[in-house]
């Protein structure tokens, strides 16, 4: 059976982050019992179609969960395991702003049955926290860690390079100061500026392209040799520690999603099913408004080919056969496949197909012409 979470999207935060392509807003006057009745509703309606599934991961996203109530989040984890069986390990993630949380907070989300805390630095340099419009200090950031790391068994932190004007030894220095926080998972983002941010309004962009695919490869070279294996083209992690949630949208798993803007993709009766909801809080909490879609064979196929090529382990050839009842070849341009195998932007064997060191850092252009 495939793995199942649930994930949670929490569209509030305190401010706008002007990098931000996230559906998020500033919260203002939150109706928290309403929010609270639409979540409940909307597990409640998926679990008509999905119930007989066993929830491996619950991940609450945002915007800014660590602004939720910890009596909110504890009637939601609550009201999931009344609705499915939950395995006894389920991974529980929770990201927070180092501004919203410190330590009885932490200790409140941990007794919620939370274990695992993403914290979204960014960075460790002043200015660039105030650029990137962030509302916290470094020493802010490194206390939570700090704390963090005598509650959580699991914990993980952000942060984004590649930023203006960024040179790749100032990178270097700064991966130095990361790495020796001794963390056993990190989110490395190169920074991407899209259309309808306030950076992109200001003419704010990352650095230049061939610098960027330095500090990728720097990326890599630094937290390999710490111990941190890349299982994903921007997560990092010690054996053990990877996400187990994020997993899923890489690996072909199952979720169902519940909040504005909240996405999901499960299987029932062997129909391919998409969940999405509308990006505004008001419609959403005065009805439903799902979304759910059939997905044909290639939609499906074609999803589980791009999501899983961003993984170290690629496209694995038999559950990808399962799912689908084809090749992953099947579904792709076998003269552009190889070239690309000849030019090693790809490995095709036994196992399935992956991206190499050097088509990792192209893959969405590759993607792009891969397949039909």
């Amino acid at each position: 059976m495939n793995k199942f979470g649930i994930y949670v999207h929490w569209p509030f935060c305190k401010s706008k982050c002007p990098y931000c392509d996230f559906f998020s807003i500033p919260c203002k006057n939150i109706d928290y019992n309403a929010v609270m009745n639409a979540y409940v509703r909307d597990l409640n309606y998926y679990a008509a179609d999905t119930a007989e599934k066993k929830v491996s991961s619950i991940f609450f996203g945002g915007g800014t969960p660590s602004l939720m109530t910890e009596e909110m989040i504890s009637f939601i984890i609550e009201t999931i395991h009344s609705l499915w069986t939950v395995n006894e390990d389920v991974e529980i993630s929770l990201e927070a702003n180092p501004s919203s949380v410190n330590r009885q907070k932490m200790n409140a989300l941990r007794k919620t049955g939370v274990n695992r805390l993403s914290v979204g630095v960014q960075a460790l340099r002043n200015k660039d926290l105030e650029l990137l419009g962030r509302l916290h200090t470094v020493e802010q950031a490194l206390d939570v860690l700090n704390t963090a790391k005598e509650i959580f068994p699991f914990l993980s932190a952000d942060f984004i390079y590649a930023r203006p004007c960024q040179t790749a030894d100032e990178w270097k220095a700064e991966l130095n100061q990361i790495l020796e926080l001794d963390l056993k998972h990190l989110s490395l983002y190169q920074l991407t500026v899209e259309k309808g941010t306030l950076f992109y309004k200001k003419g704010i962009f990352p650095v230049q392209e061939e610098l960027g695919a330095d500090l990728f490869e720097l990326t890599y070279d630094m937290t390999r040799q710490a111990g941190l294996k890349r299982y994903e083209v921007s997560n990092h992690a010690v054996e053990g520690y990877q996400c187990r949630h994020n997993m899923l949208y890489w690996q072909s798993g199952e979720w169902i999603g519940i909040g504005p803007a909240a996405h999901g993709r499960f299987i029932k009766d062997g129909t391919f099913y998409a969940t999405s909801h509308e990006s505004s809080v008001y419609h959403w909490l005065k009805s439903l408004n799902n979304n759910k879609l059939v997905l044909t064979q290639k939609e499906k196929a074609e999803e589980m080919i791009i999501m899983a090529l961003r993984t170290d382990e690629g496209i694995d050839r038999n559950a990808f056969f399962q799912i689908t009842g084809k090749a992953p070849e099947d579904f792709m341009n076998m003269n552009t496949l190889q070239e690309y195998q000849s030019e090693n932007y790809l490995i095709c064997d036994g196992y399935g197909i992956r991206a190499s060191s050097k088509g990792i850092m192209i893959l969405d252009a590759l993607c792009s012409t891969l397949l039909y």
